[in-house]
Order: C-alpha cells, then structure tokens, then sequence
C-alpha cells in the first residue's frame, strides 16, 4: 500500500467519523491495517474512532498498542485513562494519567483530569492544586469544571468557588 493509497484511508476514515459514522470509519482503517497492522497511524486512528463511539473496552488495548509504539504520546496515555476509568477503575486510570503528567506535567487536559479524579477520591487539596494549573493554561476548564460531576464533593469550598469564578 503506498503512501496516497494510506493517506485516503485515514482521511476518509477521519470524515467518517467527523459526521458520527463510527462504523465505517474503522472499515477504512482496518483495510489500512490489513495491509500494514503496525502501521501507527491507523492504529492511532482506530483507538481514537473507538473512543468517539464510547467503546471504551475496545479502544483500551489500541491505545496500548499506540504506546507501546509511541510511549512519550502524552495525548494516548491521557485518552487510556479515560477508557481505563469507565473499563477498570479509578486506580488504573490514575496510573496510566500519571504517565502522561510524566512526560508533560503542564498538560492541562492531564492535570483536569486528575483533579477530577483526586476530587473523587476525596483528595481536595490536591485537586484543587491541579484544576488551578489546568485553569492557568487553559481558561475554558473553569466553566467545565462548573458542570463536573466529579467535583461535586467540592462544591461549596471557598477555594473551589474563587478557582471557578462562582463567588
């Protein structure tokens, strides 16, 4: 398969699943991986066409296939937490998160993440710690941060409210 030939598959499949069409947008994919199965951008592509369509427990072992090719990926250990929170549990989850803070400890999208997950473990401190540099670099996890779930525990605390614009 040559290069044009790959190029067509991935951005087909990237339109396919532009407009909701999961399903043959890995039809694309897997005919590129047919061909070259290692190949990491269609690896990459059908890890994250799995996550889109909430196929968490389908996507998780892509995604580690992804980083066992790619393991400074910081943007595939953050969506392997993601499936590993609704696939296994907030532990497993927090361990692949703290890979991805490794390699990029500034990551806001890493550090909102784990203030979710230490909200929901009861650990307010630090997830306030956490939200304040996600909301540093990135001004649009205050308002998300209004609206999370994972933060309700956290609700009234002054700190919480100064951090998210609420008081």
């Amino acid at each position: 398969m040559d290069n044009i030939e790959i190029r067509k598959h991935l951005e087909a499949a990237e339109g396919y699943a532009a407009l909701g069409m999961h399903d043959d947008a890995l039809a694309e994919v897997d005919a590129l991986l047919a061909q070259q199965p290692d190949h990491e951008d269609g690896i990459s592509a059908r890890a994250f066409i799995l996550l889109c369509a909430h196929r968490y427990a389908d996507a998780e072992p892509w995604f580690e296939k992804l980083l066992a090719a790619q393991p400074k990926n910081v943007d595939g250990w953050i969506q392997l937490a993601y499936c590993r929170r609704r696939t296994k549990s907030l532990d497993a989850a927090i361990e692949a998160l703290e890979h991805a803070r490794r390699l990029r400890a500034d990551h806001p999208l890493a550090n909102y993440n784990m203030a979710c997950y230490r909200a929901v473990q009861g650990q307010h401190e630090e997830a306030l710690r956490l939200l304040e540099k996600a909301v540093r670099k990135e001004a649009a996890y205050r308002r998300l941060a209004c609206e999370e779930e994972d933060f309700n525990s956290m609700r009234r605390l002054p700190e919480f409210l100064s951090l998210t614009g609420q008081s």
